[in-house]
């Protein structure tokens, strides 16, 4: 009786931990590409960004309360569905307040116009100071997030975050969402 309380008092915590600040570290995360991941985007995401930060829930939400970190969201626009012959109406997209949508931003491989539309967009959205700090994310287990962080780094943003976690982890955290509507070259 003595062993099953103690073994509570020491992985409820741990659970509350765990959940509270993201995921812990993955053993079994893959390495960094070389470049761009090229693969489907859906899937186990390397563990770290070179030349950028990894945050979890609790220092996105620090960060996002300042007002002075651009928040970026890059997971995918909703297609209609093919072959459907009733309207249709895409469910509204929840995102981190103040956070820009650009789908498409994050595929392997982007048309220079998408690559112009997110330069002069981060320029107007850092004023631009590429010293300013950028927070990129879309989904838990996303490759988009982790190719536009990379991306930013390429071209010259210092101070580049990339939130693994997504937006599930942010709302099952408890923390407010906002419904906003996509930009960008991508969108149709």
């Amino acid at each position: 009786m003595r062993w099953k309380h103690c073994l509570t008092i020491i992985c409820v915590p741990l659970a509350i931990m765990v959940h509270a600040t993201g995921a812990l570290a993955q053993d079994d995360a893959p390495p960094e590409p070389e470049g761009l991941w090229q693969g489907p985007m859906n899937g186990r995401v390397p563990a770290t960004v070179a030349g950028g930060t990894v945050i979890a829930t609790r220092e996105l939400a620090a960060l996002s309360t300042g007002g002075s970190t651009v928040l970026i969201d890059v997971s995918p626009a909703p297609r209609r569905p093919e072959h459907l012959s009733s309207p249709w109406l895409p469910m509204p997209h929840r995102t981190i307040p103040r956070s820009v949508w650009i789908p498409g931003a994050g595929a392997g491989v982007i048309s220079a116009t998408m690559m112009g539309y997110i330069r002069a967009r981060l320029a107007d959205l850092t004023a631009g100071d590429r010293d300013r700090s950028i927070v990129v994310y879309c989904r838990v287990d996303c490759w988009a997030s982790w190719n536009a962080a990379k991306r930013l780094i390429a071209d010259g943003y210092r101070h580049v975050a990339w939130y693994p976690d997504g937006i599930e982890a942010w709302q099952d955290s408890g923390l407010p969402t906002a419904i906003t509507e996509p930009e960008g070259p991508a969108v149709q």
